[in-house]
């Protein structure tokens, strides 16, 4: 553990936002950075910054699966403000070409902002190699090439909830610097949440965004990324540093540190706040009462301590698994084209699963364009095969 970080204090900014109304956001946007210490703090004149939102799916912005296109532009204008270039670029799962990745911009309203603001919509299309040699579970990262072009980080994420990693905050939306289908290796090689949630930390600190804004405006709980539920929040928060951003994240929502792993993992390094007493809330405290009535995913589970055995029997009873809707889906193959084990494949009316080798990243769910990937227990075949697993180790 790094205990140099255990004096610190950690500050996050907090502002009503009730509306995506530019004059709002653009308010909101300015006083949470002002209250930080203003951009000049984070962007010097004449740097190129990467401003870096969340653009999982073609989504529109009203569906909460995407950063909003006026936070967007009010990050924009404020790093120009500060004499800097802005540009902008993310990736999603899948496949990523220059026609894919530019319908997914017109889609989400981040083309037209970037139009309008005459700022480049860079294409995260190719990789470099990059050594992180102080990485716990991450010695190196298959990171976009455009960071080669930029000085510095801003990333605009959203607050969300995801099925893998419990939250969508301020460190999952770092993944998005790994262009496309290289995301799968990293799912495939880190299978269990603690491991890629681990990988997930490393590349905060790989990367380390100068400043993060977090759009809360309309947020999403429930089985999020993409399929969860919409939530009104009415926030926007900001903070320099991403763990304390997500560890106000869950304080705000009223979720254990335990049932987001990034979270505790970073506490664990001394990488954030060792609880909210570190955490410094300014701008406009009143607006950080806890939100009632956010649901966290249906995967997000405890167990306690319980021997190793017996663990996995119940986490196999009460581990939720993906199951493909007829009536939804439509065949698109998004889910085949992701997947990380490569145990999806073609079928007539919906994708079949060979349950054996599911690794439950739950990446299928993330890309469907059309919610057609629920997440249902199975728990009697489940403790079965966990049983069956058990029994066949012993002997």
């Amino acid at each position: 553990m790094d205990h140099g970080a255990a004096d610190k204090r950690f500050t996050v900014s907090v502002l009503r936002c009730p509306s995506y109304e530019h004059a709002e956001v653009d308010r909101a946007v300015k006083d949470s950075v002002n209250a930080l210490g203003g951009i000049e703090r984070f962007v010097k004149p004449g740097e190129t910054i990467l401003v870096k939102p969340n653009m999982l799916s073609a989504r529109a912005p009203e569906d909460a699966v995407t950063t909003h296109p006026e936070v967007l532009r009010a990050v924009i204008r404020m790093v120009r403000a500060a004499s800097a270039i802005p540009i902008v670029g993310d990736s999603p799962s899948g496949l990523s070409t220059d026609n894919i990745l530019d319908k997914l911009a017109e889609r989400t309203g981040i083309a037209k902002v970037c139009e309008e603001e005459k700022v480049e919509f860079a294409h995260f299309t190719e990789s470099k190699n990059v050594r992180f040699e102080r990485g716990v579970v991450a010695k190196s990262f298959e990171l976009t090439t455009v960071l080669d072009r930029v000085d510095g980080i801003i990333s605009v994420a959203k607050m969300k909830t995801h099925t893998l990693t419990g939250i969508t905050g301020a460190v999952k939306n770092l993944f998005g610097l790994i262009p496309g289908l290289k995301k799968a290796e990293y799912h495939f090689r880190m299978r269990d949440k603690e491991a890629f949630s681990a990988m997930l930390v490393d590349l905060a600190e790989c990367v380390r965004p100068r400043l993060t804004i977090m759009d809360a405006v309309l947020g999403m709980d429930g089985d999020g990324p993409s399929g969860g539920n919409k939530k009104d929040i009415g926030l926007l928060i900001a903070s320099d540093c991403v763990h304390a951003l997500d560890a106000f994240f869950l304080h705000f929502v009223g979720a254990e540190v335990s049932s987001v792993p990034t979270v505790r993992i970073a506490r664990e390094r001394g990488l954030g706040p060792r609880d909210m007493d570190d955490v410094r809330v300014v701008a406009d405290g009143r607006a950080a009462v806890k939100l009632d009535g956010f649901r966290m995913p249906s995967t997000a589970q405890q167990y306690g301590r319980i021997p190793m055995a017996l663990g996995r029997l119940a986490g196999e009873a009460i581990t939720r698994k993906p199951v493909f809707s007829a009536a939804r889906c439509t065949m698109c193959e998004a889910c085949i084209e992701i997947c990380p084990a490569r145990v999806l494949r073609k079928d007539t009316r919906k994708p079949v699963i060979d349950r054996r080798d599911c690794i439950r990243c739950y990446c299928c769910g993330e890309v469907c364009p059309s919610n057609a990937v629920l997440l249902r227990r199975q728990p009697l075949r489940s403790v079965g095969r966990a049983l069956l697993w058990t029994i066949t180790r012993k002997r």
